[in-house]
């Protein structure tokens, strides 16, 4: 019995051996036959797909003289070629480079240029297969820009389709373009066609008020026709435009006579403006409350037959003037109106409204005035007629010498007026002296 157990398990533990001889022949014969197919079969073919080709032409001549790549027929190749398993049985698309044979490209044309396949890492490429085409169709041309702006009016808005309503008024010079400047980048002979760069809007637009709006409706022009080429670019293609609008409104002038007395009446002294009214624009609504512009006043002690007087626009932050006047002039024609010399004597001279604490004494003999007024009234007076008054109300008396004006007129006749200024010098004592002079004299 012992002996059948000794014999069983000395057959287990052959067995066990021989697996083990089999195992480790398998081994040695898996690295026989890699061995010998590293030796004896150690080139390999490798096929890589869509392969990018480097359209670089840096240290070219074509790059010295200025040339860009501006077309080409393809992107990628596929690559077929020989090497050595344990140098580039592992490649990518990233191991291989295709390159450009420019040794012929001298000028701007279009050329079928060779395409050149090499390993990244110098390792060996036999029988390099290119497909499905072994050139690329190039166009090259010299690469350049320019640059459109609104100050040099290449950068402009079609204003064909904008309007403002009745009583608005657009000014193209102020429209403002945001950017105001665009670059267009392409081939040199298509940037030398292009004269300009026009934005638009969608439909029609008829404004009443300021407009702030955004477009990207870019037209090329060169001269006066549309250009359309897919090789020139822009460096945007957004454009924000604001629009001012202006309420427009015609202004009647105004002038207004100056009188230098309540004695005489105006109202019947004609004038005619070389300008009646006057165009304003303005963005303040408070523009339509306004109804005339005045020009100012006219002293009547200046107005004569045939004078003429000149004012300028006033200015006036409500508005802008664009009617192009400047100046008006005022015309007294007077039809029927004479000037006249006369003198008014010492007699004639009156202070009114004079101060108890003074007395005023008048040193002038007399006054040489001219006169203006109807002709016919004039026919009919002389110097006695007039008056020269001077209306004490108007100063700040103090004792001493004075010079005033003297308003001139004549009583029961309020469309005669003098010109000029006419001064009369008085000498202005304390009452007390004068009554203390009169009580010596007595």
């Amino acid at each position: 019995m012992a002996e059948k157990k000794a014999r069983a398990k000395k057959t287990k533990s052959t067995r066990a051996e021989n697996l083990v001889i089999m195992i480790f022949s398998a081994l040695i014969a898996v690295t026989a036959w890699v061995t010998l197919s590293i030796t004896a079969f150690s080139d390999i073919t490798i096929t890589l797909k869509d392969v990018p080709i480097d359209f670089s032409l840096e240290g070219s001549y074509a790059d010295l003289s200025g040339l860009s790549v501006v077309d080409r027929d393809i992107e990628t190749v596929n690559i077929s070629f020989i090497g050595q398993r344990e140098s580039v049985g592992n490649y990518t698309n990233d191991d291989i480079a295709v390159t450009l044979d420019l040794n012929n490209v001298r000028t701007s044309g279009t050329y079928d240029i060779p395409l050149v396949v090499t390993s990244v890492h110098g390792d060996r490429m036999d029988d390099v297969q290119i497909g499905p085409q072994k050139t690329v169709h190039i166009e090259f041309d010299r690469f350049a820009s320019k640059t459109l702006s609104v100050d040099s009016r290449t950068l402009t808005l079609n204003m064909d389709n904008i309007t403002a309503r009745s009583g608005f008024v657009i000014d193209p010079e102020e429209i403002t373009i945001t950017p105001s400047q665009v670059t267009i980048s392409g081939p040199q002979d298509y940037i030398d066609q292009v004269t300009g760069c026009v934005i638009s809007f969608d439909g029609s637009l008829r404004l009443n008020a300021s407009e702030n709006s955004s477009t990207s409706n870019v037209t090329l022009y060169s001269g006066e026709a549309v250009f359309e080429n897919p090789r020139v670019s822009l460096d945007t293609s957004l454009f924000n435009v604001y629009i001012p609008v202006y309420m427009m409104k015609t202004l009647p002038l105004t002038l207004t006579i100056q009188n230098y007395s309540d004695k005489i009446d105006t109202s019947g002294i004609e004038y005619s403006l070389s300008e009646n009214s006057i165009t304003v624009r303005s963005q303040n609504p408070d523009v339509d409350k306004i109804t005339s512009v005045s020009l100012g006043y006219a002293d009547l002690r200046n107005i004569r037959p045939g004078a003429v007087m000149t004012y300028g626009i006033p200015l006036n932050s409500y508005y802008e003037n664009i009617s192009g006047v400047d100046l008006v002039q005022a015309s007294f024609d007077l039809e029927g109106y004479a000037e006249r010399n006369i003198t008014i004597p010492n007699s004639q001279i009156h202070v009114v409204n004079a101060s108890s604490d003074y007395a005023v004494t008048i040193q002038t003999d007399r006054l040489n005035v001219t006169v203006v007024g109807p002709e016919d009234v004039l026919n009919q007076i002389d110097a006695s007629s007039f008056v020269a008054e001077i209306d004490l109300l108007e100063y700040n008396i103090s004792a001493g010498p004075r010079i005033f004006s003297a308003s001139v007129y004549a009583p029961g006749y309020s469309n005669v007026w003098a010109l000029g200024i006419n001064q009369v010098y008085a000498n202005i004592d304390p009452a007390e002296s004068v009554d203390a002079n009169e009580g010596e004299e007595g």
